[in-house]
């Protein structure tokens, strides 16, 4: 099912600014697919998603994807790159015998 690439940035951590930081950004396999779909945020609130990307790991609300291959020069800020879209939701859904786990990011 995940035979496209996305690059991933893991958000660590904020200055006392409010900035936040990102770990190096990382290439993973995903299916991307670009439909918007209502889904409720952390805060209750019904949004809908530009995008919805399963993915091969864990991620957290307030990470970022860009689709694609990850190029030699790959910015270490995403916030500077217009496509790097914000995981805006993270759902891990086991199927019925628990042996497997769809990874979910709404963005």
């Amino acid at each position: 099912m995940r035979r496209q690439e996305a690059v991933w940035w893991e958000r660590t951590s904020s200055d006392h600014y409010g900035r936040f930081s990102f770990n190096p950004p990382v290439q993973v396999t995903c299916r991307w697919d670009d439909e918007i779909v209502e889904y409720v945020d952390a805060g209750g609130e019904t949004r809908g998603s530009r995008a919805v990307v399963y993915v091969d790991r864990i991620m957290s609300p307030g990470d970022r994807l860009r689709r694609g291959e990850m190029a030699s020069d790959e910015p270490l800020d995403p916030l500077s790159i217009p496509d790097a879209y914000e995981v805006r939701r993270f759902d891990q859904n086991p199927n019925l015998r628990n042996s497997e786990t769809l990874l979910t990011a709404y963005l």
